[in-house]
């Protein structure tokens, strides 16, 4: 049975290309093609396709829109394909992921597609066509990302106190995937400006889209959020997202590292690194969280943190957009909290104020 997909693209040129490379790919069928949003909604709720490669800007109805109405009456795969990522429309498409669209990923550099970008889109297909996915409330997700929280300036701005003044409680290790974005917005919006601890994230995104993530929720949030740079010192009330193509650590002087090598398990970043770092030189005061995503990342990192008597979290299945990654931890029988994605935050914060009194081992 042939993967039958929905394309919604305003770019005549660039739907060419999609459809030359669909149509030569083997038990993948061309459902139907627009131009624009609001016909993407009623040929999805027609057709009932596996997937929908989505635009951003589009006439009659956005991709952001038209992603909210899809998901709200015939919930259906949605990949969001963006222009440039330092181009307007990033944010779009990260609320589109809170309304949600399973992934996103940008244009390519140059067409004809690449040979890597197009096996490695045609593998994207794949996979998120597999994801159930579930009915969405188009009102209470436009509210609630639209709107940026306002935040008091002077809490924000660039002088930041001496790092022992200011140094973390604790220290999150967050593992993220497919879904990541959804759930790691739910949570950085529910932590208050002087939440005690730091946020390491690893979430696997498409090159180029790390930094408009952290700009993303940094916006949207009472933490400060950036992309990882090397050396930079931990600091209570920020998180920091790894950078596309690097790993995340914490090393044996409790500074943020970022470092090249090889992937680990496929990944890079790799959140089994991140964790084990932090299993390893920071074990008396980290946390481990595994959010949703395909496959196992986080698992053996999540083991290792589990060995010191680390806390462990892994998101539910119920809130999962896919469940492999925080399966994966479960049954290994290494966590101890099995959460809904808004639960998650009040944990955090419960075991953030049992450290924050503890003092820091090498300090």
């Amino acid at each position: 049975m042939s993967l039958r997909v929905v394309i919604a693209e305003d770019s005549r040129i660039f739907a060419d290309v999609l459809i030359d490379m669909l149509e030569a790919e083997p038990g993948i069928e061309i459902a139907a093609v627009t131009d624009n949003g609001a016909d993407a909604v009623e040929l999805c709720d027609e057709l009932r396709p596996d997937i929908v490669l989505m635009d951003i800007h589009m006439p009659k109805m956005d991709g952001l829109s038209a992603t909210e109405e899809i998901m709200a009456r015939c919930p259906t795969p949605i990949l969001v394909i963006t222009s440039d990522p330092h181009r307007d429309g990033v944010d779009l498409s990260f609320r589109a992921l809170s309304a949600g669209a399973l992934d996103l990923m940008a244009k390519p550099s140059r067409i004809p597609f690449p040979e890597d970008e197009k096996e490695g889109l045609l593998r994207k297909i794949r996979l998120l066509s597999q994801v159930p996915v579930v009915r969405h409330v188009r009102a209470r997700q436009r509210k609630r990302f639209q709107t940026p929280i306002a935040v008091d300036p002077s809490a924000r701005a660039g002088e930041s106190p001496p790092v022992d003044a200011d140094f973390p409680a604790a220290l999150v290790g967050v593992v993220a995937s497919t879904g990541g974005p959804r759930a790691l917005a739910t949570i950085c919006t529910a932590l208050p400006r002087d939440f005690a601890g730091t946020l390491l994230i690893v979430q696997h995104i498409t090159d180029g889209f790390s930094r408009h993530l952290a700009r993303w929720l940094d916006k949207h949030s009472s933490l400060t959020v950036y992309e990882a740079e090397d050396g930079q010192p931990l600091r209570a009330g920020h998180a920091v997202i790894a950078p596309t193509e690097k790993h995340l650590i914490v090393d044996g002087d409790l500074r943020i590292a970022v470092r090249d090598g090889p992937p680990i398990g496929g990944h890079r970043p790799s959140g089994d690194r991140l964790l084990t770092s932090l299993a390893r030189h920071a074990s008396s005061r980290a946390v481990g969280l595994v959010l949703s995503g395909m496959g196992d990342d986080g698992s053996a990192g999540l083991t290792a943190l589990h060995q010191t008597g680390c806390p462990t979290i892994a998101q539910d299945e119920d809130s999962s957009v896919v469940f492999g990654m925080p399966r994966a931890a479960i049954v290994r029988g290494i966590v101890d909290q099995v959460l809904n994605d808004s639960q998650i935050a009040p944990a955090l914060l419960e075991l953030v104020e049992q450290m924050a009194g503890a003092a820091w081992e090498g300090r």
